[in-house]
């Protein structure tokens, strides 16, 4: 699991998503490394530090939140 998905964990909760095996990790992994723009970035730790200026702001906290309710589908 990417490091920072364990600090998402309490989000995905609230929205029914419990990753259990290694391809759902990734998937969602790499859906909020688009979403936030680090795509490429290699390292986890520039994914967090992005995901939690997300977190902080409403709108882009929506954004988020839309796009994982989409991994449910």
């Amino acid at each position: 699991m990417s490091c920072y998905l364990r600090h998402l964990k309490p989000l995905l909760g609230e929205l029914g998503i419990e990753p259990v095996n290694k391809e759902e990790r990734k998937r969602l992994d790499q859906t909020v490394r688009a979403l936030v723009g680090k795509e490429n970035e290699k390292k986890c730790s520039e994914v967090w530090k992005e995901v939690k200026v997300w977190l902080q702001d409403p709108g882009k906290r929506r954004q988020l939140v839309d796009a994982l309710n989409k991994l449910k589908v």
